[in-house]
């Protein structure tokens, strides 16, 4: 199956399972958890590296686990004036993101990293990729050492984390691009996030911050037709994208040791299941 790219979760989306009403809420609560993504040896590049003192202040330097903010402690990147400077780093595989942190230099000019985008994506083409969050403020830009963090809500699959600036039309040399650190964070699978209580309803209330499921341990199809389709997924949450942006699917499983993902279009009066280890069964609500 082709990369899920470009797919929107719709956040009043609410799941029914057997009776069940279940939900996440969206990436700023407490139903999603990240796990950090090891940038330490992967390939970053930039725009151009300016050379400080006795050394070029290239893009690696934003990845190095070293977080201090001054210049003169040469663990910061920094860029030659541009009309538009860049940053980027190559993760070798496909993520599903989060969560970006970068961190500004503590000296320097005031307000430099104001405009600045987070962009993410599989395209080596960074302006081709999604921009993640908005647009970093001149609050933000303004505070020296500061920590500005930004959520990809939806999370997207992702190769390549990048920061790019465009100059206005006061800044006749350009803009550079300073990065004391960057960290990424990606979505955690479910099986790996803490384990929440799920609640049995008789009439379940519409909940506008639903926007994801939750799984039904130990059951899969008994029947596999008819099936829509059959891919393999890194998660069930890849697997409930598939099925979302597919109107017919109505409900799938997803077999946790072999990422097999079904989905169906059943009616739910029809669901047959058995036990099967390491399966899980999910039911669409759509309406």
């Amino acid at each position: 199956m082709a990369r899920l790219k470009g797919i929107l979760l719709e956040k009043n989306l609410l799941i029914y399972l057997f009776g069940i009403l279940v939900c996440f809420c969206p990436l700023g609560c407490w139903g999603v958890c990240y796990k950090a993504v090891d940038l330490l040896g992967k390939t970053a590049s930039q725009e151009s590296n300016y050379y400080h003192v006795t050394a070029f202040l290239t893009a690696d330097l934003a990845i190095d686990g070293d977080s201090r903010t001054l210049v003169n402690d040469f663990t910061c990147s920094l860029t030659k004036f541009s009309p538009h400077a860049w940053w980027k780093v190559d993760l070798g595989a496909d993520h599903l993101l989060g969560r970006i942190t970068i961190v500004k230099r503590g000296d320097g000019i005031k307000g430099r990293l104001t405009g600045a985008l987070v962009r993410v994506g599989i395209d080596s083409d960074i302006f081709n990729n999604a921009v993640c969050g908005s647009a970093v403020t001149w609050d933000q830009a303004s505070i020296p050492g500061v920590h500005i963090q930004v959520v990809c809500d939806p999370p997207v699959i992702t190769r390549y984390v990048s920061v790019d600036n465009k100059a206005n039309a006061t800044a006749l040399d350009g803009v550079k691009i300073s990065l004391c650190e960057v960290m990424v964070e990606e979505v955690r699978p479910e099986e790996e996030c803490p384990k929440t209580t799920i609640k049995s309803v008789t009439e379940p209330s519409f909940t506008k911050s639903c926007m994801s499921t939750l799984l039904y341990n130990g059951k899969c199809v008994n029947d596999p037709g008819p099936l829509l389709d059959e891919v393999t997924s890194r998660s069930p949450m890849q697997c409930f994208l598939s099925c979302k942006k597919n109107n017919e699917c109505l409900y799938f499983d997803y077999v946790t040791t072999s990422g097999q993902c079904r989905l169906y279009d059943v009616k739910a009066g029809d669901l047959e299941a058995i036990d099967e280890p390491g399966c899980l069964l999910y039911m669409m609500g759509r309406g």
